[in-house]
């Protein structure tokens, strides 16, 4: 193998996953996505997206179909991947709208609203500002468990989840996750509290008396220290719903 053909896999892993950050997937879950996509084990999608391995020439129009861009972009970087007529921007990532389905399902995204990861921003709620229409099967692959109805896209601010959420990145929300006397311990929820929109990781802990930690992700705990209240304050919480999905920033 000589370094000219090392350069057009490096390059063809490049526009493959820029093409899939456009089109919101998480770095974490690319392999995947496209191993199930395309009937190939995880670790030789991984090729794909490392540059050590290209697919076979007859999945290749099919991949360009699946991300959205034109074969010759894919292999050459002849033309633009982003096609502005048939995606939704979703600040700053971009979802693509697929072939019109009548088994794509939609979820409500909210421009205007924003979770802060930190001592939080008042907010309140709008109407929606618009909608993405998406095939179940790509919410599935992406990790999302709970039912496409019960999903809505809102944003984060502020940097107090960072790395697990970045500022001004789209955030699925599970609102039908939202009883207090039933969360799922560790997870990320999003809920109103003294009229700010908030966003913590929850650890319920009985040990010594129940108590309750509203945890930041950020290592820097100077800055962004965790709290804790009691059960009974957990109660007063209005909770909005759990935290499915952060697409990560680019």
């Amino acid at each position: 193998m000589n370094a000219s053909t090392d350069k057009i896999k490096e390059e063809f892993a490049s526009r493959i996953n820029e093409a899939m950050e456009l089109n919101g997937y998480p770095v974490r879950g690319r392999a995947r996505i496209l191993s199930r996509e395309f009937d190939i084990s995880d670790k030789g999608a991984g090729k794909w997206l490392k540059g050590e391995a290209m697919p076979e020439t007859s999945k290749l129009p099919l991949l360009a179909s699946f991300l959205g861009v034109s074969t010759e972009w894919l292999l050459n970087g002849s033309e633009s991947a982003a096609k502005e007529n048939s995606s939704i921007r979703i600040s700053p990532v971009k979802f693509r709208d697929g072939e019109k389905k009548k088994s794509n399902v939609r979820i409500p995204i909210y421009k205007d609203i924003r979770a802060s990861c930190g001592d939080g921003i008042e907010n309140f709620l709008e109407d929606v500002s618009e909608y993405l229409d998406i095939d179940p099967y790509i919410l599935k692959v992406m990790g999302i468990q709970t039912k496409s109805e019960n999903l809505r896209i809102i944003y984060s601010d502020e940097y107090s989840m960072w790395p697990t959420v970045a500022p001004d990145s789209p955030l699925f929300i599970d609102v039908s996750d939202k009883d207090p006397n039933a969360i799922k311990n560790g997870n990320v929820y999003v809920f109103t509290h003294n009229h700010e929109l908030r966003m913590k990781r929850i650890f319920v802990s009985s040990v010594g008396g129940k108590t309750v930690k509203l945890a930041s992700d950020n290592p820097d705990k100077i800055r962004y220290p965790d709290e804790f209240i009691t059960n009974d304050q957990l109660n007063e919480i209005n909770f909005v719903g759990r935290l499915e999905l952060a697409l990560v920033k680019p």
